[in-house]
């Protein structure tokens, strides 16, 4: 029984005993043979994601340089990994060329603008073209028909318009270059910054246009030659001052000899003061010699037409002339200034100035011989030069008076047949008539006129000519007064 059971098994059961051996001897086989996937690259992979914590920016600098970030292959799939990438790449040029085409379409539009700016700056500029042609017609027309102040206004418009136009364009320009480039509160400051600028600019270019302007307006509106009573009595006075000025620096320690004098410098004494020996005193001896030098200058700015003009030859008949016609009042004022400008701009007038030298340098030594008469001091050459500049200030000044409108004569007070008294209203004392008199007795004495040390000034009419019976006097004469 036992070796049947040992041994003797039914085929069957030997057959599925045999299927179960194999069945679990085949799983060990498999494992040890193969080794899965999983098992190898497991490692690998958990390094690769080491390093990736380590170093976090690999993902962000390969995005910036425009690569894919390269994934696991064991953590994503590669079709999963690839399509995020594409439609993020998608989506960034799809924005930019959007900003681009926005950015594209308004510097279009400002081209747009600045080609319009453009066409009225040229408008502009015609217009400003036409004006100054008009303004310089109406220059022409100026002097005898007058300024056309709507013509003036009408450029001065016309200007300020262009001006705004090329501020505009400016700033323009400059916004359309910048405004891809800055935010939008620095180009405002910049912008801001350029206005100022050429708003300062535009402001001082403005002003001298207009000074310029008001210049050639004055020159061509003023009547020709003509000057006030205040300057023309601050001319006189400041000749006045430099001759006092002169006889002080040179004769103020000099005293006045009136003994062996010659009989030419008696005779020019007399002229002056005809009791000059007994009259003059120490105390006047300097106004005495402002009066020598003054009578002197009374040969310059008595000269009835222009000082200068030649004795002898055509010329001469040009004083006696207007000796003959002085009481044509208005016409002979217009003949005598037409007279002098027409001798200014002939080619006689080289002549003239020839003889004004000579005859200047004649009446320079007369003054220096006289006075060296009275007080033997010869002046150094450098006096004299500034006496011939004292005399040429009165050769200008004559002329002056030669080119007014209005009459103008000048008191040079002479007592030559009798006592003259002072007179408030035309003399000026420039001397203590009696200094050991009191105050309240001197106000009793009457005071009388020893000799005029500088002429007085009085006009006769207005700037226009009109009313020659209207008499003011500009300057009063400075004379030596006595009590008598």
């Amino acid at each position: 029984m036992t070796e049947r059971k040992s041994g003797d098994s039914p085929p069957q059961l030997n057959i599925r005993r045999a299927a179960r051996l194999t069945s679990k001897s085949s799983k060990p086989l498999t494992s040890t043979a193969t080794t899965p996937k999983a098992t190898v690259v497991a490692p690998n992979a958990r390094k690769e994601e080491v390093r990736r914590r380590k170093n976090p920016f690999n993902d962000m600098l390969r995005h910036r340089d425009g690569g894919a970030v390269e994934a696991s292959t064991d953590a994503v799939p590669p079709n999963s990994s690839k399509e995020p990438m594409r439609e993020t790449s998608g989506v960034q040029p799809e924005g930019l060329a959007q900003r681009v085409a926005h950015l594209e379409s308004e510097l279009a539009a400002a081209k747009e603008e600045q080609g319009a700016l453009r066409k009225e700056l040229e408008e502009e500029r015609s217009y400003r073209k036409a004006d100054l042609d008009m303004i310089e017609e109406s220059r022409q027309r100026l002097a005898g028909k007058g300024l056309d102040e709507g013509s003036l206004h009408q450029n001065h418009e016309s200007h300020y318009n262009l001006v705004g136009l090329e501020e505009q364009l400016i700033s323009r320009e400059h916004v359309d270059h910048n405004d891809s480039e800055k935010p939008k509160p620095q180009r405002e400051a910049d912008d801001l910054r350029v206005r100022l600028h050429t708003a300062e600019k535009e402001s001082n270019e403005r002003l001298q246009q207009l000074l310029s302007l008001k210049s050639s307006i004055s020159s061509l509106t003023r009547m020709e030659s003509q000057i006030t009573d205040n300057e023309l009595a601050d001319s006189f006075t400041q000749v006045a001052n430099r001759i006092r000025e002169w006889t002080v620096s040179n004769y103020r320690r000099s005293k006045p000899r009136f003994d062996n004098i010659p009989k030419e410098s008696h005779v020019a004494f007399g002229t002056i003061c005809p009791r000059y020996r007994t009259d003059i005193k120490t105390t006047d001896k300097l106004t005495f010699y402002q009066a020598i030098v003054s009578d002197s200058l009374m040969k310059v700015l008595d000269s009835p037409v222009m000082f200068g003009l030649p004795s002898t030859g055509p010329l001469a008949a040009i004083v006696p002339l207007a000796k003959q016609v002085q009481d044509a009042g208005g016409a002979y004022r217009v003949w005598i200034r037409a007279t002098v400008q027409a001798l200014e701009r002939s080619t006689v007038y080289v002549d003239i100035e020839k003889e004004k030298e000579a005859v200047l340098h004649r009446l320079c030594g007369e003054i220096c011989h006289l006075l060296f008469t009275l007080t033997s001091i010869t002046i150094t050459t450098t006096a004299q030069s500034a006496l011939k500049s004292i005399l040429k200030d009165a050769v200008g000044l004559q002329r002056t008076l030669i080119l007014q409108r209005a009459r103008y004569e000048l008191l040079f007070f002479r007592n030559q047949d009798e006592v003259m008294e002072f007179d408030d209203y035309t003399m000026e004392a420039i001397n203590d008539p009696d200094p050991s008199a009191d105050e309240d007795s001197d106000m009793d004495m009457d005071h009388t006129l020893k000799f005029c040390a500088f002429p007085g000034l009085v006009k006769y009419g207005d700037e226009q000519g009109q009313y020659p019976d209207m008499r003011n006097v500009l300057l009063k004469a400075r004379v030596c007064s006595g009590v008598g």
